[in-house]
């Protein structure tokens, strides 16, 4: 069982055996975390709309990130462009990704994969969608910020 799982299913069981609000004075700070969702759309290079995506970032006291399995995090390419939709997360002053690829080829979007090996005293985490090879970083104007999370 992963950490973040049994951190969860432990809160849980804490809720559930001492009600809401005793189980929240007796969580540690470590297992606090908080998520936030966003949504986002990059145009095509060739014009109109090119790729969306969605992502749940959540970060807990220790600076251990990831994305919140229980919402859809993902990517679509939306236009056969000759462009593929990449995802990317920013952590800890670097980007991190392709997280997730996809083209048309798929009628489905892809599942955004990621979690950071680690705490960090960086607390700003980003999902970003691109078109092409496009990097967040690289300022070509085929990338948007879908969330971010401080």
């Amino acid at each position: 069982m992963t950490n973040r799982l049994f951190r969860r299913a432990s809160a849980f069981a804490v809720a559930v055996i001492l009600g809401s609000g005793v189980a929240l004075a007796v969580a540690s700070p470590a297992q606090a975390a908080l998520c936030k969702y966003g949504e986002n759309t990059v145009s095509s290079p060739t014009g109109g709309p090119g790729a969306t995506a969605g992502a749940s970032i959540c970060i807990d006291s220790t600076g251990h990130a990831w994305l919140d399995w229980y919402n859809h995090n993902y990517v679509k390419d939306l236009k056969a462009d000759g462009y593929a939709a990449r995802a990317y997360v920013y952590w800890s002053t670097r980007y991190t990704g392709a997280i997730a690829v996809d083209d048309t080829a798929t009628s489905s979007a892809a599942l955004l994969n990621w979690e950071s090996s680690g705490g960090t005293q960086y607390r700003w985490t980003e999902v970003w969608v691109c078109m092409g090879f496009a990097r967040p970083e690289d300022g070509s104007g085929r990338c948007a910020l879908v969330v971010h999370h401080v």
